[in-house]
């Protein structure tokens, strides 16, 4: 049969149909893992790769009866099943889920490592089956193990269909994984329920890889290839057909990618082609999922306390990090000198190209929050560019430059599907790529050549003849110092700062101007510049490789050693490759030291000390502080310095001067629809310039939905938004930010990671942007703006009286605090209009008080217009010139104050007819309410 030029035959479609099946089975259980815990499970291969090598070894090397050990494998896999659930996944039930993905790399590591610590199978041949027969029908030709996949997938499937409809644990599966907090009112515990698809998932990948390893001719005694990142990609493939929750679809997406599998291979004989457009297809389906919510990030290493002040006098302590600093310098020169063999200077060097490569995590998961499984195919990248341009005459130095340029133009190509997709999906596209990268990409001609192995000579450089172990690894060592250099340049700066901010609030982020999709990007190509120099280096350290040596396992490996080592940390990927490289270097590569530098002390971390090796360090390092504190004499403390009057506001691009009759804002005829609801009705408002307006409303008027139009957040159906007269209706949020439009948001939040001075420093990017290459290698104009800043920034944070919080990070701080960062955040940008939802929400009644002269002092520091969304009625009529009232997306009153708040619809719709509800401390002046019940404190 021919169809578009393909041709396909019966025994294609059969190989395909019966290998299709045992995908289906395979993501049978990715599907109920993910129904049940949000979850992508990427130990599930792993649990099936060890029940399979059990299963040979037991029927190869002891005689068992094949379905005898097929039981008890099955049984085995199941415990393994529960064993994870009950001790890691169920210890981190409150963790963010990308948090317990990495925890399922950490066991797929563990499990791999258990594989290869059990008895080798004696005998060699092909994978064990029950059957020896062979059948002919037509052209058809069916062998044992396609007779295994027809006895077995059915019955797999069959059973599972039962146990779903009609047992109790499996009724209760499916009322968990539709409604999780309805089956628990009902009577299910949701963490049996859990540990149960747990079970059955691993019993399911259990007996997939039995079935799939004689379909593809696997060779008992060799690590099962067939089981790893390659075949999870394509159950994650039928998974995501099934759109990770619907157990039919997943099934005949299985058997799709079998069958569509079989027939690319058989008309053109590449499997790499293959992984291309399975990858292809994985990014296609994972755009069209929804967009997760709620997947959290992983836990990063917080940076080391400021120093007390009793403290900084003390010479030791002042240069306590340099002092630590140039001592691991110090060892890192000495070490290969007292080495005794070249492999060990050889593991040294890969210790040190490891960090560098992980030094790319940090930047891409740790600091920008994209997590990825890729990272390593970079580094491949980066080593076969620099063989490809080496074989043809290119010097080696010039060609890992070129390979660096490589590596950064792939990851942003890369990157831009990464502003779509996000969290757990990201992991499963990026791991896409790793392998469809080892399989095809690494192995065109134009790296090889046409030769299966590279080969990257080492060359002299600069009279250094790098052929000798210890010349390469100080060539190694200066390269990593040369890229920590640039990673800490990278944190210090403004560029750094908002790849963080945008991490950890993208919509803050963007208030302040900054574009969420530039800061990804940045993120995306340092890091693959970062990965592609690792790889380079490290390609010249090995001298002879193959696409295998730059695999996808090697990513999950960098992720989990930067993990282990402290994400977020620049020192984070030195202290994990020290942990997973250099102490087998050491201690020797025994089976106790293999199982801790692999899943296990990944899994530790992640239960026990989520910051990392960083995290222990800086424990260690404020325990020696607070020992020192307590013996220092005691200091007077210096006197508070004076607030300034007033503070220079950033005014370097605004506009000229605006006729009065311009407003400062306009809002008009806009419609909002979610789905079937309308949100907002034509509702129209106008802000003139130098004007407080407030609007009020019940809880669900549209107030908020309102605000996020105006901001660019919410986009609207219908109507027009004006800002100082310009449209900006179909504006970016961060473009509407640049013309002076300053934004509070409901939940005080901001950017964690960050400190108070840091914060203000990412709002005085709206007027002077840092930029990259300056920022990464510390030219003049990048240090004189970073000091510019930090000046500016303290001067702000010392008008609003922040001056002692300035180093601490607004994870710490209380919410009244938060409420005036933000404020001391719009002073930094100037803004001229500035939109405040709720700014005293969870705010103790005393500093709601303050707020409304410091509200006006803000507007005449600015000359600003503030439109104001205020449940406190006696703050909000004594600050607006004019208030709008909304009910049900409606707008049903303006004018002044006093008309809104006796008009009667208002009152009927909103406020009451009980004037002590209206005004609860008495009758309202122009000055602050003097109302004294207390609201409570949101703690930070």
């Amino acid at each position: 049969m021919n169809v578009l030029g393909w041709a396909i035959s019966e025994q294609t479609l059969l190989i395909g149909a019966m290998t299709g099946m045992t995908y289906a089975v395979l993501a049978a259980g990715l599907v109920l893992v993910y129904r049940a815990s949000r979850v992508v499970n990427f130990a599930h291969g792993e649990i099936g790769a060890f029940g399979a090598a059990l299963l040979a070894l037991l029927v190869l090397d002891h005689g068992w009866n094949f379905f005898l050990a097929l039981g008890v494998v099955l049984v085995v896999g199941g415990a393994l099943g529960a064993a994870v659930e009950l001790l890691v996944v169920r210890r981190l039930f409150r963790a963010p889920r990308l948090v317990v993905l990495v925890a399922t790399i950490g066991v797929a590591q563990l499990l791999f490592v258990c594989q290869l610590l059990l008895p080798g199978v004696t005998h060699t041949g092909p994978y064990p089956s029950p059957l020896d027969r062979v059948l002919d029908i037509g052209h058809l030709r069916l062998g044992s193990a396609q007779f295994m996949v027809l006895a077995l997938v059915p019955a797999a499937i069959g059973g599972l269909t039962v146990f779903l409809s009609r047992t109790p644990y499996g009724i209760a599966i499916r009322a968990a994984a539709e409604n999780p907090d309805r089956a628990e009112l009902a009577g299910i515990s949701t963490k049996r329920v859990s540990t149960v698809v747990w079970v059955v998932a691993a019993v399911l990948a259990v007996l997939t890889a039995v079935l799939v390893n004689p379909l593809r001719g696997s060779i008992v005694g060799l690590p099962t290839a067939a089981l790893g990142p390659s075949l999870l990609l394509r159950a994650l493939a039928a998974a995501l057909i099934g759109r990770m929750t619907s157990l039919p679809r997943a099934l005949a997406g299985g058997i799709a990618v079998g069958i569509g599998e079989a027939v690319v291979f058989a008309n053109s004989g590449s499997p790499g082609l293959v992984d291309v457009l399975l990858f292809l297809l994985v990014l296609g389906l994972v755009l069209m999922q929804r967009r997760e919510k709620d997947v959290g990030a992983l836990p990063t290493a917080a940076a080391a306390r400021p120093i007390p002040a009793r403290l900084r006098g003390l010479w030791w302590v002042r240069r306590l990090t340099p002092l630590a600093c140039t001592s691991s310098l110090v060892v890192a020169v000495v070490l290969p000198l007292l080495l005794n063999t070249p492999s060990q200077t050889f593991a040294l060097s890969r210790m040190l190209l490891f960090a560098l490569i992980g030094l790319s995590v940090t930047v891409l998961t740790g600091w920008a929050g994209q997590l990825s499984l890729g990272q390593f195919a970079f580094a491949g990248l980066g080593a076969f560019t620099t063989v490809g341009l080496v074989s043809r005459g290119v010097p080696f130095l010039s060609a890992v430059g070129y390979a660096v340029v490589a590596g950064v133009l792939l990851a942003l190509l890369i990157g831009f599907p990464a502003l779509r997709v996000q969290g757990l999906f990201l992991a499963v596209t990026t791991l896409g790529f790793a392998v469809a990268a080892r399989s095809w990409l690494f192995e065109q001609n134009v790296f090889l050549g046409g030769d299966s192995l590279a080969f990257l000579p080492r060359q002299t450089v600069f009279g250094i003849d790098l052929s000798s172990q210890r010349s390469y690894y100080y060539l190694c060592l200066l390269a990593l110092l040369g890229s920590l250099l640039i990673t800490v340049r990278l944190r210090a700066s403004g560029i750094g700062r908002t790849i963080i901010a945008t991490k950890d609030n993208e919509n803050a982020a963007a208030s302040f101007a900054v574009s969420p999709t530039t800061a990804k990007l940045t993120a995306f190509a340092v890091a693959g510049g970062l990965a592609a120099l690792g790889g380079a280096l490290l390609g010249g350290l090995f001298v002879q490789f193959d696409a295998g040596t730059f695999g996808p396992e090697g990513s999950l490996q960098i992720v989990a050693m930067v993990v282990i080592g402290g994400l977020g940390s620049v020192a984070g990927p030195v202290l994990g490759a020290l942990y997973v490289v250099g102490l087998p270097t050491l201690l020797g590569a025994s089976g106790t030291v293999t199982l801790l530098t692999s899943g296990v002390g990944l899994l530790v971390l992640l239960l026990y000390l989520p910051a990392g090796l960083v995290g222990v360090l800086h424990a260690g390092r404020n325990a020696l502080l607070r020992w020192a504190e307590s013996r220092a004499p005691e200091v007077a403390p210096a006197p508070a310095p004076a607030l300034p009057q007033r503070v220079q506001v950033q005014q370097r691009d605004r506009p000229a001067a605006l006729s009065p009759t311009v407003p400062a804002l306009l809002a008009e005829d806009i419609v909002v629809r979610f789905g079937g609801r309308i949100a907002l009705d034509h509702v129209t408002i106008r802000a003139e310039q130098g004007e407080i307006l407030g609007l009020i409303g019940t809880n669900g008027a549209g107030k908020s939905t309102l605000m996020n139009v105006v901001s660019g957040f919410t986009p609207t159906s219908s109507g027009r938004v004006e800002v100082f007269g310009q449209e900006v209706t179909r504006w970016a949020p961060h473009l509407r930010a640049a013309l002076d439009m300053g934004r509070v948001f409901q939940d005080a939040r901001l950017f964690g990671a960050l400190t108070v001075s840091e914060t203000v420093q990412v709002a005085l990017e709206t007027h002077e942007r840092s930029q990259l290459v300056p920022s990464l290698i510390g030219l003049p104009p990048s240090l004189r703006a970073e000091r510019a800043k930090r000046s500016e920034a303290a001067e702000t944070i010392s008008f609003l009286g922040l001056g002692r919080y300035a180093d601490s990070y607004l994870s710490e701080l209380s919410t009244g605090t938060r409420r005036i960062v933000e404020m001391c955040c719009l002073l930094a940008q100037g803004s001229r209009l500035l939109l405040l939802d709720e700014p005293t929400a969870g705010v103790a009644q005393r500093e709601t008080e303050a707020f409304g002269p410091l509200l006006k002092r803000i507007r005449q520091e600015l000359d600003a217009t503030i439109v104001l969304i205020e449940h406190d009625i006696p703050l909000m009529m004594s600050v607006s010139d004019r208030v709008y009232c909304l009910s049900s997306g409606t707008v049903i009153a303006e004018g002044l104050p006093d008309d809104v708040r006796n008009d009667p619809s208002v009152v009927a719709a909103y406020l009451g007819t009980d004037e002590r509800a209206i005004a609860r401390s008495g009758k309202v002046t122009t000055g602050p309410s003097k109302n004294k019940a207390q609201k409570t404190e949101v703690p930070a």
